[in-house]
């Protein structure tokens, strides 16, 4: 294969000219995250051989560089593979802790996740939100399309997963096919189908959400009703009989029985109607404990005929837990102590970009192997972290599309007597109440 023409260039030349400022040290640094061992601090990227400027200018980079979002979304969308079955996108949102970072503004209360107990905790840092699209049924691959931090005035993670999904497809291609976008119980679906984008919605609710049946016919007395009759997630008493239902052995899980009630809507948005979706299931895998009912949210142009497919959708959706790991743990996206939170926004820009040539190198290269790791079964694909570690020896071979970095000499530094004062300290923004909904 002629890796000249191959897609991994093209896409390597068109991320370089989407690059402004500092273009030849972001491009080198792209190339030492796709490439190096785990990073984990800034400066160990400028000894990868495929960095070839100086160790200040990673975060001379992240600091003063500049990336083109607009052409980096079209060139994301349009390398989408056709894939199998739907377009399956999924959104969830992650945290970069600084609680140290005194310096550093637009910091926020978020939530974290912790080893023990208690698990969920508050942690002042940067709340990032990634929409990212699964390209298969099984692995751990994703493909990121936008990354967006939630600043103290971007609104709500729905409100900044409609800005993702307005920018996205408003330069994808004109044949991309409708998606379904996955999401957890915490966005809000009517306000993103009240946004009327061409996209299909698939979400998990809280056990304790209440839905609401079409009223009956007008009496003639008064104001027409609004609502049914109540359906409450938690009391099977209010459920009635369901539109369809369907089960099954799944060699995983047990029994499955998966029922759907039709033509739902909730109190705040009685003008979008949805289907509810439960899925029980006789134990998980591993487990014999029979776990807590799923409850789904579906709201689309025509729902799939066997409802494991949507069940099958929402398991694709813990594929971001698996990037959100290689992110953290591997790529070292939370490792930098960066001050400001635009060079924050940059180094994520790069990862996502990282991710992308890591999907493009797993059929250009071939895997290396520790003495103490087995073959893997025929047939299984290489994971992100198994690429990663055969990407250093190709890239070299292709080269860069960077410029040789050009000796500048040295700077001439603080003048003598000068003296910058106390950096300012910023406290961390605690966000309000969500605004109430507009009134239908």
């Amino acid at each position: 294969m002629d890796t000249a023409q191959s897609p991994l260039a093209h896409f390597r030349a068109a991320c370089y000219q989407s690059f402004g400022r500092r273009r030849d040290a972001l491009s080198d640094l792209l190339d030492a995250v796709v490439s190096g061992v785990p990073l984990t601090s800034l400066v160990r990227a400028s000894l990868v051989p495929t960095f070839a400027h100086q160790w200040a200018s990673v975060y001379d980079a992240l600091s003063d560089g500049t990336l083109e979002l607009t052409p980096l979304r079209a060139l994301l969308t349009a390398s989408l593979p056709p894939g199998e079955g739907r377009l399956l996108w999924a959104i969830d949102g992650s945290t970069w802790p600084r609680p140290e970072a005194h310096t550093s503004p637009e910091r926020t209360c978020c939530r974290q996740v912790n080893v023990g107990t208690p698990e969920s905790g508050i942690v002042a840092g940067w709340e990032y939100q990634w929409l990212m699209a699964i390209p298969e049924a099984q692995g751990s691959w994703v493909l990121p399309l936008d990354v967006r931090r939630r600043a103290p005035t971007a609104g709500s993670p729905t409100e900044v997963a409609l800005a993702q999904l307005r920018d996205v497809l408003a330069h994808a291609p004109a044949d991309l096919p409708r998606p379904v976008v996955v999401c957890d119980s915490h966005y809000d679906v009517p306000r993103l189908v009240r946004a009327e984008l061409p996209i299909d919605l698939l979400a998990r609710l809280a056990s304790n959400r209440r839905f609401y049946r079409p009223p009956g016919p007008p009496t003639g007395r008064g104001r027409p009703r609004v609502h049914g009759p109540v359906f409450r997630l938690s009391d099977p008493a209010t459920q009635g009989d369901p539109s369809t239902s369907q089960s099954y052995a799944d060699p995983d899980y047990g029994a499955v029985v998966l029922t759907r009630w039709d033509n739902l809507h909730t109190q705040a948005a009685a003008d979008v109607t949805v289907s509810v979706l439960r899925v029980e299931v006789a134990h998980l895998p591993h487990r014999e404990t029979p776990p807590k009912p799923l409850w789904l949210c579906w709201h689309g142009l025509a729902s799939p005929d066997d409802l494991g497919t949507l069940w099958h959708w929402y398991q694709r959706r813990f594929t971001v837990e698996h990037a959100f790991r290689l992110l953290k743990q591997t790529l070292g996206w939370t490792a930098p102590r960066l001050k400001h939170p635009s060079a924050a926004d940059r180094w994520s820009w790069l990862l996502a970009l990282a991710m992308w040539q890591l999907w493009l190198l797993r059929s250009l290269v071939t895997e290396t192997r520790l003495p103490w790791e087995h073959d893997p079964p025929p047939g299984t694909a290489l994971s992100p972290g198994r690429v990663r570690r055969a990407a250093a020896a190709f890239l070299r071979t292709v080269g860069s599309p960077a410029r040789p970095p050009r000796p500048r000499g040295k700077s001439p530094g603080r003048q003598v007597g000068t003296c910058p004062g106390r950096s300012p300290r910023f406290p961390v923004v605690k966000r309000g109440p969500p605004a109430p909904p507009a009134p239908v």
